[in-house]
């Protein structure tokens, strides 16, 4: 017998499940019809498909520091101009190495903000940014920016970066009470990420860029 776990039916399976009223649903992952009801089993083909369908548990997003050994992922990753379109600066042209060198170098040279790659399965796709100072009257309060890389967007994982960015900054930083984004005003998908992730939205900036505000165990 199989179950909903041994891969997609075939047109006989299915066809058997159907006369009989098992409940079958479409699996995007293994494209194709497997049975409903996770305790359900329907007539196996034989020989046994193999279950070549299979694959890993999809890796979480860490955040690890920059490394000199991440120079040719970053200039692969921010020689995009799709990647700086929302970004405060302008796209710089493709990077040298020179260029990746040294960004990577500044990235953990300042004291005023905190630089984190953004990695899935050990492998650079982004990055996290905090930015103390934000706001000279409070002194509890930073700035979260973040970007990925193109080959990464509309998989979900934007949403997960911004999530596990914000624990990962109220964890890191003791004394961080607020958390302000700002966002340009095309950018839709990135406000969607905060929302979802808790953010409350505090209208726009004189520019036109709209403001987004999380705090601590909310």
């Amino acid at each position: 017998m199989q179950s909903r776990w041994d891969g997609v039916l075939t047109p006989e399976q299915k066809a058997w499940c159907d006369a009989r009223d098992i409940a079958l649903a479409y699996d995007p992952l293994q494209i194709g019809w497997v049975i409903a009801d996770i305790d359900s089993t329907c007539l196996r083909s034989t020989p046994a498909t193999p279950l070549s369908w299979k694959v890993k548990t999809p890796g979480l997003l860490n955040f690890r520091r920059w490394q000199p050994s991440d120079v040719p992922a970053y200039m692969r990753l921010l020689s995009d101009p799709e990647v700086w379109q929302h970004m405060y600066e302008a796209w710089p042209g493709t990077l040298t190495q020179a260029l990746a060198r040294d960004l990577i170098d500044i990235s953990g040279l300042s004291d005023h903000h905190d630089v984190l790659a953004v990695t899935l399965d050990a492998q650079p796709i982004g990055q996290m940014r905090l930015a103390f100072g934000a706001d000279a009257s409070s002194s509890d309060t930073a700035e979260i920016s973040y970007w990925l890389g193109r080959d990464y967007w509309g998989r979900g994982l934007g949403r997960d970066l911004v999530h596990r960015a914000t624990r990962r900054a109220f964890a890191d930083h003791a004394w961080l009470y607020r958390l302000v984004a700002f966002v340009h005003p095309e950018n839709v998908a990135s406000a969607k990420c905060l929302r979802a992730a808790g953010y409350h939205d505090r209208g726009h900036r004189d520019d036109g860029w709209q403001c987004f505000v999380i705090y601590r165990d909310t």
